[in-house]
């Protein structure tokens, strides 16, 4: 909901979206990115602050709020919906909890007391994120976060995109073996793109190390911008690696590449329960992801996901056993 805050509600199929400023902070690939890119964006924080605030009286006039469900406890549940009415539920994506712990530990108490104070209760998309949140409290007040949180992926649901992903196979002309990966992700420096792009290039090493060149090949297919590309892109004509550089596409368009591939790579350095890698699976693309989130515990039970060592050595090796893997 960004946009100006002088902007009208705009209503459609049963639900109603209100504008409330920030438009220059917020978009791709990212706050964080796009404040790098242009410090003066940060004043999208305070008109985004001030807009939801007047929203969220606005709604709220008169008891009107039953429920709010606030994705990510900072800024969201605390402070944004803080004065509101109705019943409090909390979703922790990732990026807030880094941000929580982070903080001083008085300052991270002192949030998540409130919102307990409140009566909130939480939803963490994944354990690890639930487990590192409750270590970075006081036993008593992690025993009270537990007592109300829960943990549950987002849910995912997406089209049919067999027959899309057919024909993309078909665009690149594969032959002798060639097998095709794909990366999707913000090109920044935290999803590590550069291993995937080392690793379909992997050589021969003189300890044995793989080499996925000599079983016929592999283009890598990136999906995602971002201030990283012009770097990502040099290296792999440095490594003679054969990328195909998709940018950002709709979610659609994005899972007709996964379906396409025939393993999914996914070297990012700090996720929670990230939703490519369970739309891979849910495809039945094989996955070779780092151990970011809950990704690890994933793999213990689902044998499409290969747990790769942080390198592009230990990301070839991944590949190359994912790539042997039957798809389903």
């Amino acid at each position: 909901p960004f946009g100006s805050v002088l902007d009208a509600p705009v209503r459609s199929g049963g639900i109603t979206v209100h504008p409330a400023g920030g438009g220059s902070l917020f978009g791709a690939p990212g706050a964080a990115v796009r404040v790098r890119e242009a410090p003066w964006r940060l004043v999208g924080a305070a008109s985004f602050a001030v807009g939801v605030r007047v929203r969220m009286r606005a709604i709220g006039a008169g008891g009107a709020v039953d429920r709010v469900i606030a994705h990510w406890i900072f800024p969201s549940a605390w402070p944004l919906c803080a004065g509101v009415g109705g019943a409090l539920e909390v979703v922790a994506h990732g990026a807030d909890v880094r941000a929580l712990l982070a903080m001083p530990a008085r300052v991270r108490e002192g949030i998540v007391g409130s919102l307990l104070a409140r009566g909130a209760t939480f939803q963490f998309v994944a354990e690890r994120l639930l487990g590192d949140l409750s270590a970075g409290l006081g036993p008593e007040m992690s025993a009270r976060l537990r007592g109300v949180a829960r943990v549950e992926p987002a849910p995912i649901a997406g089209p049919d995109v067999r027959g899309r992903a057919a024909e993309l196979r078909a665009s690149l002309g594969l032959a002798g073996g060639e097998k095709l990966a794909v990366c999707v992700g913000r090109l920044v420096a935290s999803k590590r793109i550069e291993l995937a792009i080392a690793a379909a290039g992997a050589g021969v090493a003189a300890d044995g190390g793989v080499r996925l060149a000599a079983d016929g090949g592999v283009r890598l297919a990136v999906v995602g911008e971002g201030p990283e590309r012009a770097r990502l892109a040099a290296a792999a004509r440095a490594g003679g690696v054969r990328v195909v550089w998709l940018g950002a596409l709709e979610r659609d368009a994005a899972l007709a590449w996964i379906a396409a591939a025939d393993v999914l790579v996914h070297p990012s350095a700090s996720e929670g329960a990230p939703t490519v890698v369970r739309e891979a699976r849910a495809l039945g693309t094989p996955v070779a992801a780092c151990a970011s989130g809950d990704v690890a515990r994933w793999a213990a039970r689902d044998a499409g996901i290969v747990v790769a060592e942080p390198s592009a050595e230990g990301i070839a090796r991944a590949m190359r056993r994912a790539l042997s893997i039957p798809r389903g």
